[in-house]
Formats: C-alpha cells, sequence, structure tokens
C-alpha cells in the first residue's frame, strides 16, 4: 500500500486523531471512504463502482483504489462483475440468514467470554443503550443501531479481539439490510427484541452464565426463525407474481 505524508492526509480525510504519527496508508483512506458509504447507503446495493471515478472523488490515483476494492470485495461489501467492475454487494434474504446464524454464534461465545469483566461502568452503558432502544420502537433504522450498539457493549469486554472483529465483519455484511429493512419487514421481533435484552442485561447483571447462554440462544433462535419467515414470504410472492 502507498504512503501519504500525515500533512496531506489530513488535507484528504479532514481530521485524524492526534495519535495517528505514521504516515497515513492511501488504499486504506479509500477503503474506509468507500465503505462508510456503503454502509450508511449513500452507494446502494447494485451501485456501479468505477474505478477512475472513485480515484477522482477521493484526489487518489487508481493503484490505492483498486486495492481498497480488493479489501472490499473480501469483507463481502462489493463484488467484481465480468465486462461491469465492481458493484455495490445484494443481499438476498437466504444470504442475511447465513450471515446472521455465523454472527449470532459467534456473539453468544464472545457475550460469554465477556460476562467475568463487565463492571458498573459496562453495565450503565448497557442499560443506557436499551432505554434509547425502547424509545426507537417507531423508527426501525434506529432501532437497528441502537440493537447493535447493546449487542456490541455487550461483547466489548470479550478478551479475544480477533473474535470481536469477526462479529463486526459480518455485523457489516448484512447492515444495509438489518439498518434499513429487517425490522420494518419483520415488525413483530421489535417488541421480541426489547424483551430479550431485557433478561440479558439482567443476567449479565446477576453474572448468571447459565441463564444468559440459554437466552443468547433464544434470541438467536428467534432471530433465525424471523428469517426464515422472511424468506418463505418472499418465496409465495414470487410465485404469486408467476
Amino acid at each position: 500500500m502507498e504512503d501519504i505524508p500525515l500533512e496531506t492526509a489530513v488535507a484528504l480525510a479532514g481530521a485524524i486523531p492526534e495519535e495517528a504519527a505514521a504516515p497515513f496508508s492511501k488504499a486504506r483512506f479509500a477503503y474506509d471512504s468507500v465503505r462508510r458509504k456503503i454502509l450508511d447507503g449513500a452507494y446502494q446495493p447494485g451501485d456501479r463502482l468505477r474505478l477512475s471515478e472513485l480515484a477522482r472523488q477521493l484526489g487518489l490515483s487508481e493503484m490505492p483504489v483498486r486495492e481498497a476494492l480488493r479489501l472490499l470485495q473480501k469483507d463481502g461489501l462489493i463484488v467484481m462483475r465480468l465486462h461491469r467492475g465492481a458493484e455495490v454487494a445484494r443481499l438476498s434474504f437466504r444470504r442475511g440468514l447465513e450471515v446472521t446464524e455465523a454472527r449470532m454464534s459467534l456473539e453468544r461465545s464472545a457475550v460469554l467470554s465477556a460476562l467475568p469483566y463487565h463492571d458498573a461502568a459496562s453495565l450503565r452503558d448497557l442499560a443506557r443503550w436499551l432505554a434509547e432502544l425502547e424509545r426507537a420502537t417507531t423508527r426501525p433504522e434506529v432501532f437497528a443501531l441502537k440493537n447493535r450498539a447493546f449487542c456490541t457493549a455487550l461483547f466489548a469486554r470479550c478478551p479475544n479481539g480477533y473474535m470481536r472483529q469477526l462479529i463486526e465483519d459480518l455485523w457489516d455484511q448484512i447492515w444495509q439490510a438489518s439498518s434499513t429493512s429487517v425490522f420494518a419487514v419483520m415488525r413483530h421481533r421489535v417488541p421480541e427484541t426489547i424483551e430479550e435484552n431485557r433478561a440479558i442485561l439482567q443476567h449479565t447483571r446477576d453474572r448468571d452464565r447459565r441463564k444468559l447462554g440459554a437466552a443468547m440462544e433464544a434470541r438467536q433462535r428467534n432471530t433465525l426463525r424471523a428469517w426464515q419467515g422472511a424468506i418463505a414470504d418472499q418465496e409465495s410472492a414470487r410465485n404469486g407474481a408467476v
């Protein structure tokens, strides 16, 4: 990856933490910029990402942008099409089910590993995210964001950093669907999610590993059942349209 001086990076990125004394990577800047636009919905599923246009927008040569696209493809956020180049990955409900199952299985292990490390401060954070979640029941996108924040706080104290990063990466792979459609399509999951998270927080406070594990399993089971129901509804609608 190419490096650029810190002062040039500041001009490109707008602001860089003071501790970032090392040279700033052009490819990393391109990767972070495009990735954020995908996750924020500025680039929609199916949108073409033209190399020359991205390079021009970012003020870079095509080489670091090409490297960034390669990394985004590895993350599952874009796909490379023959004769078309890169485009934002489209997520089917079936793919969403597979990614969610993998994420929640890892999440359960991470949450249980984090249990002994929670303290008064982390429990306050969990309670705050839960309270914000309860106030967002009529706004699916905000509800999804607060739910992710609560879930992330649950496993944030897990000592296995690699596992934490894997979970975040899996969240990101389906974030556009999770943040824009899951709770809108699966409305029954809104009150269920609140009740599940209340139980999970209580078991975390009590440091009850057995009950916490059971609550995490129940949430995963209910979530996957909702995805399966969405898949069945989608397939039924397609068949009815034929």
